[in-house]
């Protein structure tokens, strides 16, 4: 894991707000959830940083400051999230007290990672990405 990575995921966890232990993800929340990754995703492939900005919590927006700083962040340290070929969303859980969408994503290159997005709800009831943390596999995509 590299610095960027540490502190990201570190902030996410210092910042999101902690999900109760009983709480469940709804059907219309989990649609809310992975549309918010699936549209913050697009932003990417299109270089729409200000889109893909969007989607990202107020603290996380406050760390980076701007679009284009969050954009170089996530184009040098997070490639296969920037320039995905395949998305596969394999579920929500809460992990240490915080509600993570697990994503398969599969780089340009047929590697096969698993992208865990920290999700936030604000107050309007919408969720933001307040985080990812990204792990390679040993798979291959065929």
């Amino acid at each position: 894991m590299t610095v960027i990575h540490s502190i990201v995921l570190f902030a996410t966890l210092v910042v999101a707000e902690r999900a109760p232990a009983a709480e469940k993800i709804g059907t219309a929340d989990q649609c809310a959830i992975e549309l918010t990754i699936r549209k913050q995703l697009d932003a990417f492939g299109r270089n729409d940083a200000d889109s893909a900005f969007g989607f990202a919590t107020p603290d996380i927006r406050r760390m980076f400051g701007s679009s284009d700083a969050f954009m170089q962040m996530v184009r040098e340290h997070y490639e296969p999230v920037y320039r995905s070929s395949s998305v596969s969303f394999i579920g929500i859980d809460i992990v240490a007290g915080h509600w993570v969408e697990t994503v398969q994503i599969v780089d340009g290159e047929g590697k096969v990672w698993r992208a865990l997005f920290s999700m936030k709800r604000q107050p309007d009831k919408s969720w933001k990405v307040g985080g990812c943390q990204l792990v390679q596999t040993s798979a291959i995509a065929t």
